[in-house]
């Protein structure tokens, strides 16, 4: 009897914190705030420093891209793109990963992902056509990303 009653008492701890776990993956550390239409992510104030030093990054990068188009140079696409691709998703600072909703993560991980596309195309079959719509669809993504959300300070 009292096996059967430590292991329901297991059960529902266990259960609970699968819940707790699986919100906080899934909505992240966030919260809504009155008259803004933006989920509002609260974090430390090293993470957001990250997040927006990665935003500035991905503004330059563009505008590098829009250079390398502009001059017919891949090589200098390429270079940049690959800067802001998915390997620098892997420097994320602790915590920070499991303090964003699922949205944010989504479009993070894409945005990288599109980066390294534009790379790829550049230095496999360049196309100044084709990059100028990469461009546009992951500008897609920082125009999405900016309606959705807002950083704040904890």
């Amino acid at each position: 009897m009292i096996k059967k009653i430590l292991f329901i008492t297991l059960l529902v701890i266990s259960v609970g914190l699968n819940v707790v776990l699986i919100r906080k993956m899934f909505v992240g550390n966030t919260v809504t705030l009155p008259d803004d239409t933006r989920v509002s992510i609260v974090v430390s104030q090293s993470n957001r420093d990250f997040v927006m030093h990665e935003m500035r990054t991905f503004v330059e990068a563009l505008q590098q891209i829009n250079l390398g188009i502009e001059q017919n140079d891949p090589s200098l696409i390429a270079k940049v793109a690959r800067a802001s691709g998915g390997s620098v998703a892997e420097h994320a600072p602790a915590g920070l990963i499991a303090s964003l909703p699922i949205e944010f993560k989504t479009l993070g991980f894409d945005t990288h992902a599109k980066f390294d596309e534009i790379a790829e195309s550049a230095e496999k079959n360049f196309d100044p056509k084709q990059t100028h719509s990469q461009v546009t669809e992951l500008l897609g993504n920082c125009v999405a990303c900016h309606k959705m959300f807002r950083m704040d300070v904890k």
